[in-house]
């Protein structure tokens, strides 16, 4: 592996290391997000503007901006007096110049003497990286195994291995490096439930927090639509066949054409390699899923055990001693009892003794305190309040998918036909697509129609699945 500065300038990093970090992250984003809706590179009059509407923005913006100043070593570039003097158009003028020199930015002089500025490769990266942490993105672990699935069976049916090969072979190290991503992000979660004292809190971490980021997210979709089961066979039986001494010579050999080898034997051997390396890690995949499974039902324990020492506590010494000071703070009214009103939680550090859990990951803890909770006023509901919370009730008591709406369903599509193909039908939106599916699982011919499966692939719009035709049954 070559070293990372013999790639990128050696300043690359320097604005985002400066109190101005903040600042120069939202301007590079900012261009980022300009060139990509443009396919020509910047001019220095739009990429000055641009910097400038981010300086105006932050009003401490050029007080956090003084180190891409363009003022002499022997003069301090943070003086108010300087930062009075220039103004938001010269700092914006003397930032571009400073992500320039660091590297972000790269300037090109055209013919008729005017600059534009590009970005450069690993700017780019780096920039789509940065923007996917601002915007909270999920790792995208939701279709990756059926896209690896899908790939592997295309590229049997069209022969074209020397594209689909490695294909697969990068979105299977998505999914490894994802999965690795879940498992690290659950210990997160279990450490900030351990260091939340109240019931309140911790049911907030558990059913706000992880629910949103990690199960909604990842974990539902692996155990559901994507779980491993229902494409491991395919993925393997793919492999072995793409994996013969012809196929993988007649791919490397056209990646050999293309000038993506130095020779066909580094081709076949690279190709070979990707192969092995995606059937090791399907068939180790669901060892991944039980590390998986294990921190899930860590995180679940503690959140439980929490809440239990929590509502628990009044039965404890410790528990009751703590009721008995608190109660007899809350009676004085001297300074010093208020003191110690407040400082209770910082003065009372009250430990068990007992045998360590082997299988917990909780650290030595305080005994907890009495639980009280917290008097919750409900505010009553106006009539235009009623009418919308009925409206989203009737909403989703109308998603609701039964025998006798499956049966609608198949009467509406036959209409009077004896047989309807699964091309023929169209969806209005993702709303129907499980009614779809149920429309496969149901056609045993109990609600009067039945499914004959064809095994080919489809697609009706947005959605890909394998056809099949409905008929009446007699």
């Amino acid at each position: 592996m070559s070293d990372l500065f013999d790639l990128v300038p050696r300043e690359l990093f320097r604005p985002l290391a400066s109190p101005g970090a903040p600042v120069y992250v939202g301007i590079l984003l900012g261009l980022l997000a300009e060139t990509q809706r443009h396919n020509e590179p910047l001019s220095r009059e739009g990429a000055q503007n641009l910097i400038a509407a981010c300086l105006m923005d932050r009003p401490d913006s050029i007080n956090l901006t003084t180190d891409a100043s363009d003022i002499g070593a022997n003069v301090n570039p943070a003086s108010p007096d300087d930062d009075d003097a220039m103004s938001v158009t010269s700092r914006s003028s003397a930032i571009l110049r400073y992500l320039e020199r660091c590297g972000w930015l790269m300037g090109e002089t055209q013919n008729d003497f005017s600059q534009q500025f590009i970005l450069p490769d690993y700017a780019f990266r780096l920039l789509r990286v940065m923007a996917e942490i601002a915007a909270n993105q999920p790792q995208p672990l939701a279709g990756l195994i059926f896209t690896i699935h899908s790939v592997l069976q295309e590229t049997l049916r069209n022969g074209n291995a020397d594209f689909g090969i490695p294909e697969a072979y990068r979105s299977t190290d998505h999914l490894v490096n994802g999965l690795k991503e879940l498992y690290h992000n659950i210990g997160l979660h279990i450490n900030q439930v351990l260091q939340r004292n109240a019931p309140g809190d911790i049911l907030s971490q558990f059913f706000g927090t992880y629910q949103s980021e990690v199960v909604d997210r990842s974990y539902h979709q692996l155990r559901t639509t994507d779980h491993i089961s229902r494409y491991r066979p395919g993925v393997i039986d793919a492999i072995a066949q793409l994996d013969a001494p012809d196929r993988v010579e007649a791919a490397a050999r056209r990646q050999y054409e293309r000038h993506d080898a130095a020779s066909v034997d580094e081709a076949a051997a690279r190709l070979t390699e990707q192969l092995a390396r995606v059937r090791d890690e399907f068939e180790r995949l669901d060892r991944q899923l039980q590390a998986i499974d294990m921190r899930h039902n860590q995180f679940v324990h503690a959140a439980v055990r929490a809440i239990e020492l929590q509502l628990a506590a009044h039965t404890t010494t410790s528990g009751q001693l703590d009721a008995i000071l608190r109660q007899a703070l809350s009676d004085a009214d001297s300074d010093a009892s208020t003191f110690a009103r407040d400082q209770i939680d910082q003065a009372l550090q009250l430990f068990r003794l007992e045998l360590t859990d082997a299988d917990s990951l909780a650290p030595p803890s305080r005994t907890a305190r009495p639980f009280a909770s917290d008097e919750v006023v409900q505010q009553p509901l106006d009539e235009a309040e009623l009418e919308s919370a009925r409206d989203q009730v009737l909403l989703q008591l109308s998603r609701a998918i039964g025998p006798e709406r499956v049966q609608r369903f198949a009467r509406d599509l036959l209409k009077g036909r004896q047989t309807v193909r699964a091309t023929e039908i169209t969806l209005t939106g993702p709303e129907e697509l499980p009614l779809l599916m149920y429309l496969r699982a149901y056609g045993d011919g109990a609600l009067g129609y039945r499914v004959e499966e064809l095994g080919e692939w489809v697609q009706t719009g947005d959605y890909a699945f394998r056809d099949f035709k409905i008929y009446k049954s007699s």
